[in-house]
Formats: C-alpha cells, structure tokens, sequence
C-alpha cells in the first residue's frame, strides 16, 4: 500500500507539473506578462502566478486569453503592444483606470466583441485599429484626451456592431455616411457628444436601427450644422441629443417615432413652428427647446408628463403663453417660409405678434401688409402658394435668389398686386396670366418657359 501511495502520489506531481509547464508555456503567456509589465506590476491585481489563466479579472478558455476585465483599478501605466497576440480575447475592459500613452492596434482580433478604454488619459488611437475586428459588438472610447482622428473606412469589418461612443474623445471631421445605412444593420447606439465634428447628420442614418443618438456639444467653430430633417426617418429612437450645435431649419414631423422618450434640440438655430407631432408623442418625458429661434404659437405640453426645458423669451415664439394662437398675419406669413426652409436670416427679425412692427422683408399700412421683399436673401426652395393668403398685397420682390419650381398660379388671384418680381432664379415652367395691370420681372430665369 505504501508503494502504490508513493506511485499516486508521484503521477499527481508529474500531472501538476505537466500542467504547470503547458500553462507557462501557453501562447499568451509572454502578452500577458507585458501586460503585467506594462501596468507596472499592480499589487492589487494580485498577478502572481505564473499561468495568467489563474490571473484575478482574467478568464480563459482552453489555456488561451478570453476576458480581460480590470476596469476600476486605479491603475496607471500603459497597455503594450503584445495584446494584438491575443487571438482568443472577446473582451477587453481597462475602463476608468489612469492608463495613458497610445492604444495598441488590435487590428487582426476577429474574436473580440466588447472593448471597454472610456475615461483614461489615451493619447493616440492608431488608424489601423478597426481593422478586422470583424465580430466586435461594443466599442466605448469616451473621455480620452486623444490627438485628433478620424472614423476610418476600416470600422465597416465590425459590420455587426452594436454601440458606438466617443464621447469627448476629440473625433474630428464629418460623420461618415457609413455609419448610416445597412453596413450597420445591429447599431443602436451612436454617441459622438463633445467632440469636434462639423458638417450635416448624413441622410443615410434615414435608414438605421439607432435607438439612441447623442451628437450634442461639439466644439469646432461651425458645429454640426443643416437640417436635421433625416431623424423624421429614424423610427427606432428613444433619445436623440442634439444639443449645443448650429443646426438650422424645421423640426420635422415626428409622428413616426413613437418611442421617443428624449428630446434634447436647444442651443441652435432651429426655426419654423414646433409641430403638433412633437406635442403629440406618445411616450416623450423630456423636451429641451431653450435658446432657437422657432416661431409662431408657444407649443402647450401636458407638463404633468413631459418635463420641458423652454424658457420664456428665449425663441422667437409669437407670444410667450403657451397655446395661445398667433395673429392670423403671422401664421401666414410663417406659411409661405415653409417651402424655404424658414431662414435663420427672416427668422432672427421676426419677434412679436405684430408682422407689422419691423420684420425683416414685410411693409404695411394701416395695419395690412402690402409689401413682401424677400430679395437677396440667398433663399433656396419654392415659392409658396400661400401668399395668396394676403389679399393686401401689392408687391410681392423674390429676385436673386436660388428659387426653383414655378410662379404658383394661386398669386394671380391676389385683387391688390401691382408687381411680381421673380428675376434672376432657376424657376422653369409657363409664367401663368396675371391681369394687364400687374407688372411682372422674369428675367433671368433661363428654363423659364418651358
């Protein structure tokens, strides 16, 4: 008996020692080393044993490197160049740490799936670091004081993606139109907020799953900017932070977005009348409007549900009591800028309820306007039908500008105009028959006519 215990005995510490050889001798053993290394050797992680594999916040499969999950450790140093060896990791978590210097690329790494850098001191993301990431899922580099980068062509390997943030990671330039359309069928969360992104939401976002979109208080000198027409299209969101930007136009009708709970749109430029589609969401609980220049009614919200940032005075709303209708002269008026875009340019002068109290283009007597001079004003669009509306009207002035479309045939049932000048546009179509004594400019408009 004694010798068979001896013999047990024996073959347990040759299989002790065979494993312990094959665990040192693992293929990640020497990049987790440099990790360890490259972290300065923490004593809080506890990493002494030779095999990483029995490593705290280390998990593996088969001896190789799955998970490593060492966010919150108060840890400094740098991550080493070694981790793109580890071809079996899935996760990659160092969030909230104080680690600095560049990310190593990871470029390769087509079984990682979650990667975790947000709220460290990273310096530099390499160009290459997306590339063949092709089951990466979740990326969050949030709050890092990197040099400027772009979003590269080669995120679009991680075609199942799924969050997207960068909050406050100096990402420069234009949104890609990538990121919107079917290269990411699974995304739902985009977050770019605080960066220095400029130019226009891309109308391919018209086309994603995106739940949640935070693009708000960019720091460039000119911001985001343009329409953001496109989230009219963007069914699947729950908030949408636009905030903090130089974004222009509309708000769009949003009665396709009936899960929206988030709406944060102040501190831009929006014009235009809030549509009762915004009032009407089903399930919106907060709403920022503060400091735009939108006009015509105050909106009314059922504030028991909806939480409303909109301070008072700080919109070009006719009056400042919610609900309460305009002057019916200022609901026309703001009719016939529809087709235009509602400019910031007409919009910054039209305050008050009174259209004849010194807004921009608009002259009137006894209180009836009679004059709608909107020329050189850079305006884009159509002319609007609407102005019809205004029987008073004796001179309607549209020249050099960029109108397209036709001369609206309703104009020529205005009883009072005396002279239409559309000159120096791009309007197509026939001029239609006003009456004799009603002076009509037309040229420079070379389709016009046919």
């Amino acid at each position: 008996m004694q010798k068979l215990h001896v013999v047990v005995s024996l073959l347990l510490y040759l299989i002790y020692l065979t494993v312990s050889v094959q665990s040192q001798n693992s293929p990640d053993a020497p990049s987790m080393q440099a990790l360890k290394a490259s972290l300065g050797n923490p004593e809080n992680l506890g990493w002494s044993d030779p095999d990483p594999c029995k490593w705290s916040h280390v998990q593996c499969v088969n001896n190789r490197v799955t998970n490593i999950q060492i966010g919150d450790q108060n840890l400094k140093g740098t991550l080493p160049l070694e981790l793109n060896n580890l071809t079996s990791l899935t996760k990659l978590e160092v969030m909230r740490n104080q680690l600095s210097g560049s990310i190593p690329s990871l470029a390769g790494l087509n079984s990682l799936q979650q990667v975790l850098f947000n709220d460290n001191n990273f310096a530099y993301i390499p160009p290459d670091f997306f590339s063949g990431l092709t089951s990466l899922q979740i990326i969050s580099l949030d709050y890092n004081p990197f040099s400027a980068w772009e979003i590269t062509d080669n995120l679009k390997d991680a075609s199942g993606l799924q969050i997207f943030s960068a909050n406050g990671a100096n990402v420069t330039g234009t949104i890609p139109d990538f990121l919107g359309g079917d290269t990411f069928p699974g995304l739902t969360t985009l977050h770019l907020a605080f960066n220095n992104l400029q130019g226009p939401i891309p109308f391919s976002f018209a086309k994603t799953s995106i739940q949640s979109l935070w693009l708000n208080g960019q720091k460039s000198d000119s911001k985001l900017n343009g329409s953001i027409a496109v989230i009219q299209s963007m069914t699947y969101l729950t908030e949408v932070w636009l905030h903090g930007n130089r974004f222009t136009g509309p708000i769009p009708d949003l009665s396709g977005l009936s899960n929206l709970n988030y709406l944060s749109l102040r501190d831009n430029q929006l014009t235009g009348t809030v549509p009762f589609s915004v009032v009407n969401l089903p399930n919106l609980a907060k709403l920022n409007l503060t400091n735009n220049l939108l006009q015509g009614p105050t909106p009314k919200f059922d504030t028991s549900k909806v939480d409303v940032d909109m301070i008072a005075g700080t919109n070009n709303f006719c009056l400042d009591e919610p609900g309460v209708a305009c002057d019916s002269r200022v609901d026309v008026l703001l009719s016939t800028l529809e087709s235009v875009g509602y400019p910031v340019g007409i919009a910054e002068s039209w305050q008050g309820n009174d259209p004849c109290n010194i807004w921009r283009g608009v002259a009137c007597s006894g209180g009836n306007i009679t004059v709608v001079n909107f020329k050189y004003l850079g305006l884009w669009g159509t002319i609007s039908p609407n102005f019809y509306m205004i029987p008073s009207l004796k001179q309607l002035l549209l020249s050099n500008n960029s109108l397209t479309g036709i001369i609206p045939n309703e104009l020529t049932s205005l009883p009072d105009l005396r002279k239409l000048d559309v000159s120096n546009n791009n309007l197509y179509g026939e001029v239609p028959n006003f009456r004799s004594n009603v002076v009509v400019i037309t040229q420079g408009n070379p389709n016009l006519g046919k």
